[in-house]
């Protein structure tokens, strides 16, 4: 089973950092209903598990960044390459600080 893990900083502190991940979540959830199962949230909105079709993961909020693991299934763990590119491509701080202008954080 093949596993990415990330790091991505941010500035938003954890209030603007709940809204900012919250949104983004939506939005995936949104994008890929086919592939995303559920996005089950803890209590205050700091950490989430989310399983889909060939993978699970989860990730934890800090007030300076997001902690994210998933773990892929043996048919989605050849598209590791892939799918790091992606996550890499959307998390740079440019689009970080680009989406949270448009969630108003």
């Amino acid at each position: 089973m093949a596993k990415i893990e990330r790091e991505i900083s941010h500035n938003f502190g954890m209030d603007g950092g709940k809204k900012i991940v919250s949104a983004l979540a939506e939005k995936l959830q949104a994008n890929f209903k086919s592939l995303i199962k559920s996005i089950d949230w803890n209590e205050d909105k700091t950490a989430a598990t989310v399983k889909g079709t060939g993978f699970d993961g989860n990730f934890k909020l800090t007030d300076s960044s997001v902690k994210m693991v998933m773990n892929l299934g043996l048919l989605t763990s050849p598209f590791k390459g892939k799918i790091e590119e992606e996550i890499d491509k959307h998390t740079t701080p440019e689009e970080i600080d680009k989406f949270a202008k448009q969630v108003n954080a």
